[in-house]
């Protein structure tokens, strides 16, 4: 007899069925593990609200599960960013959805597979599911402009990721938006400083949004970091550094004035600004009307001109509820200080240059 036969022979059909039992039972204990972890999460959390999964997420301190929280009430968080742990398997999953959501269950299921955080918001600020979104936009589009960690928002939920497999028939799970790939690496990490800068600052924001040229600028930041072409994204970020100014003639000596005087109240640096506008500038001209460009320098003006608008908006933001006026620029530019209302004044992390000269030297 062959070795290929008495292999054969010693193979019994009781081997494969015991093979297969285990294999089952691993996976039986590994169901239950996630649904028993569930239960231990529920009764820990006593959270109200809503739940966003975001991708593209670095903490600051990636070696906890520990949440990095924003500003609390009662003890209980108004919004926080937490770790995603113990994803329901898809068993678990479909159990535990609402009938609506389990016609996508597969769907969910990929997608959860992209989430490794989620932000919390609180129903004690957003009652309605339809009030969490739009407040989570503003904060996930604030967040990436303090921390410029380019996240994104992948679904929407009424029960944390990591409890759904202690649910039955009661969770509801909507898909957002497919994970987006930024054009551009960014290693940035949000802090509990980030979130707290945001929750101070958001009601301006929203006030500031209801003004149409803001609202081109703030929604251009939000955008171009994920569109597929750099060449089309670097043009939706200058349409909204150039909407931001009431600039009809001399274009790039004008705006690059206003930008100056609008980040900083400080000399030097709006020298320094005014010079990196110019540059930026005139490569985005290169770009938008098809010029050739290396890889490289495209991609350089890609990334700097977004860094570029994302300090005009944090100046925005800095100087009130409205945008400062071509009147109060022009006078800036004769010397008369910019009013920076003080909600909404840099903190030394926001811009350290400007804290020094202030504060005087540490």
């Amino acid at each position: 007899m062959s070795d290929s036969s008495e292999i054969q022979a010693s193979w019994q059909p009781a081997d494969e069925l015991r093979e297969a039992a285990s294999r089952l039972r691993k996976q039986v204990a590994r169901v239950q593990l996630i649904e028993d972890e569930a239960k231990r999460h529920q009764e820990d959390d006593h959270r109200q609200g809503y739940f966003i999964g975001i991708s593209g997420c670095i903490l600051a301190d990636q070696g906890t599960e520990e949440a990095t929280s924003s500003l609390s009430l009662d003890g209980e968080p108004l919004f926080d960013i937490t770790p995603i742990a113990n994803l329901p398997d898809i068993g678990s999953l479909a159990r535990a959805l609402v009938p609506s959501s389990k016609r996508i269950f597969t769907q969910l299921d990929h997608l959860s597979r992209t989430i490794r955080h989620e932000l919390y918001i609180s129903k004690r600020i957003a009652e309605t599911p339809q009030s969490a979104l739009n407040l989570a936009y503003r904060v996930i589009s604030l967040l990436r402009l303090k921390s410029t960690c380019l996240i994104n928002a992948v679904s929407f939920s009424n029960t944390p990721w990591g409890q759904v497999a202690a649910h039955t028939d009661d969770v509801f799970i909507q898909p957002l938006e497919d994970p987006r790939k930024s054009l551009w690496g960014s290693d940035s990490a949000i802090t509990s400083m980030d979130l707290e800068w945001v929750f101070e600052r958001i009601v301006r924001d929203f006030d500031l949004y209801e003004q149409p040229s803001y609202r081109l600028a703030y929604d251009s930041a939000a955008d171009a970091p994920f569109l597929k072409d750099a060449r089309t994204a670097v043009a939706r970020i200058w349409s909204g550094i150039e909407s931001l100014f009431d600039v009809q003639n001399e274009l790039s000596f004008r705006l690059s004035m206003y930008a100056a005087v609008l980040i900083s109240d400080n000399t030097d640096e709006r020298v320094k600004t005014q010079a990196r506008f110019k540059r930026l500038y005139a490569l985005r001209s290169k770009a938008v009307h098809g010029a050739k460009m290396e890889d490289a320098k495209l991609a350089e003006t890609l990334e700097d001109s977004w860094h570029l608008l994302r300090d005009l908006l944090i100046a925005c933001i800095r100087s009130g509820s409205s945008l400062p006026p071509t009147t109060a620029l022009d006078q800036a530019l004769l010397g008369r200080q910019l009013i920076r209302e003080e909600g909404g004044r840099f903190s030394d992390a926001d811009h350290p240059q400007e804290a020094t000269i202030k504060n005087g030297p540490r």
